[in-house]
């Protein structure tokens, strides 16, 4: 009996531990980004404290060979788990704040939140070795045996907290199942002790465990109506002052008048500035559907347009949806799939190809270089248009290098500062240069009487933006430094909102 405790130890601690490193990238990215400094933190520091907690439990367990002993630990890392979902986020946000969201500052974060349970839980192989050391001449086949159980337990809490728990809870929720299950695992360890009270402490660990596993606290600031998790972010549905919005970890993504549905993020209102330089678009296509929104202006202007719409989070259309930001039209078309493999395995072309998949502290490099730019060009029909939203404007050093990659990729490209925001609009085309008094004198040729913000005002935040070269990446597939040129300090991205439209 006492071998099978031991097995089940080895297997329950590896899932647990598994799980945490998985689920740390959740608790950290919305204040840090989702970037290759995170799982670079997290790997380090879960490498690290295994290393330091393998040492210590080996002389531990040399030192007082007994489940008692092995039990406590494993409680103290419950408790830790339940600092964790009483306070990880906060802690994580503060951590951001102090440290300007660095990369430094992501490391730092990593090692004081799961540094400790992640030693705590690494004391636990090479104490069920010693223990079940019985006949050392076959301890090199217990110790297989041991580690192969724990190996897989790790396997076992990989796959269900990615495929199973993060697409179906919140992280606090997850968070306070990971501590009902290290209280439970203590239990195994203390079944029948001597000292009855620290399985008492343990009992009481999973009774505190489950009575917090409902109530998880909002990230975003208003009312949260709704929280949705994915296996790509934490959406939430927030209402604030008459405004319903979409946020996906702290970042808002699309916003509505609660009043009559109508469109209020200034950057979907700027989307139609693309009839600027394409009037006539018959299909478009948009990567990153967010709120859908962008889609509204355009078929005030041209209700028989089509419209792709590509977003690789199956929950987000179904949000967009559900909360009224989405209806879905006869000539839409939803594809779940990655932006620039949809592309590379589609056929078809469209007038005009929207991408909107840079904001907060997530850009998917592969849709930043010039590799990707010159698919999205093979893909436009002839005088097609691209049209790039930069939500953190040209004062951040990602989004002139990103500029500074499309200029390279087309020949004439038009640059629109969104009035009272931070986002800019860059409009792309193979065709020649598209003079400001050209972009005027055709926002006064197209009726666009439908529209909140009329296509000369749109006209008139043409910018001309000059720039020196010499300090920008182009970026390609071989380098694209996201993650170091994103402004990590910038982290609470709010959307600029426009006044509803006054009934007529």
């Amino acid at each position: 009996m006492t071998r099978l405790r031991l097995y089940c130890l080895a297997a329950l601690c590896g899932g647990l531990l598994m799980a945490l490193e998985i689920l740390a990238s959740r608790i950290i990215a919305p204040y840090f980004g989702n970037s290759v400094y995170i799982w670079g933190s997290i790997i380090s520091v879960f490498l690290a404290a295994l290393a330091l907690g393998y040492a210590w439990g080996g002389r531990i367990a040399d030192r007082h060979p007994d489940l008692e002993v092995l039990g406590r630990l494993i409680v103290l890392a419950g408790f830790w788990l339940l600092a964790l979902r009483l306070g990880g986020t906060r802690a994580a946000e503060w951590l951001a704040d102090a440290t300007s969201g660095s990369p430094a500052g992501t490391l730092v974060t990593a090692s004081l939140l799961f540094g400790p349970p992640s030693l705590l839980f690494g004391t636990v192989s090479p104490f069920v070795v010693r223990l079940a050391a019985r006949d050392f001449a076959r301890l090199g086949d217990t110790a297989g045996r041991l580690y192969a159980v724990s190996t897989l337990g790790s396997l076992a809490g990989t796959l269900l907290c990615t495929f199973v728990a993060i697409p179906a809870f919140p992280v606090p929720a997850i968070l306070a199942a990971l501590t009902a299950g290290t209280a439970g695992t203590a239990l195994v360890a203390l079944a029948a002790p001597r000292r009855p009270g620290y399985a008492t402490v343990a009992a009481a660990l999973l009774l505190v465990a489950g009575l917090s596993f409902r109530g998880a606290p909002a990230l975003g600031r208003g009312e949260v109506v709704a929280v949705h998790s994915s296996p790509y972010q934490t959406l939430e549905v927030v209402e604030r002052a008459g405004v319903r919005s979409i946020r996906s970890d702290r970042v808002t993504q699309s916003a509505i008048h609660m009043a009559d549905g109508s469109v209020a993020a200034a950057y979907a209102h700027y989307a139609a500035a693309a009839f600027l330089v394409h009037p006539a678009p018959r299909r478009a296509l948009v990567i990153g559907m967010g709120g859908g929104l962008v889609a509204r202006p355009w078929r005030r202007l041209a209700p028989e347009l089509e419209v792709d719409f590509v977003e690789i989070d199956a929950v987000v259309p179904r949000i967009a949806q559900q909360y009224g930001f989405w209806t879905p039209h006869p000539r839409d078309r939803v594809h779940i799939a990655d932006g620039r493999q949809f592309l590379r395995r589609s056929a078809e072309s469209w007038d005009l190809i929207y991408v909107d998949a840079y904001i907060g502290l997530a850009v998917p490099f592969h849709l930043t270089t010039r590799e990707f730019f010159a698919l999205a060009a093979a893909h436009l029909e002839p005088g097609g248009v691209l049209a790039v939203n930069l939500a953190a404007g040209l004062e951040d050093p990602f989004s002139r290098s990103l500029l500074h990659t499309v200029r390279r990729a087309f020949r004439s490209t038009v640059v629109i500062g969104v009035r009272g925001a931070g986002n800019v609009l860059v409009l792309a085309s193979a065709g020649g240069p598209s003079l400001p008094e050209a972009i005027r004198r055709r926002a006064t040729e197209i009726d666009d009487s439908g529209l909140r913000i009329r296509l000369a005002e749109i006209a008139g935040d043409v910018l001309q933006w000059d720039y020196e070269t010499a300090d920008l990446v182009e970026l390609s597939d071989d380098y694209a430094p996201a993650e170091h040129l994103v402004v990590l300090g910038n982290r609470d991205f709010d959307l600029a909102v426009v006044a509803p439209q006054p009934s007529r």
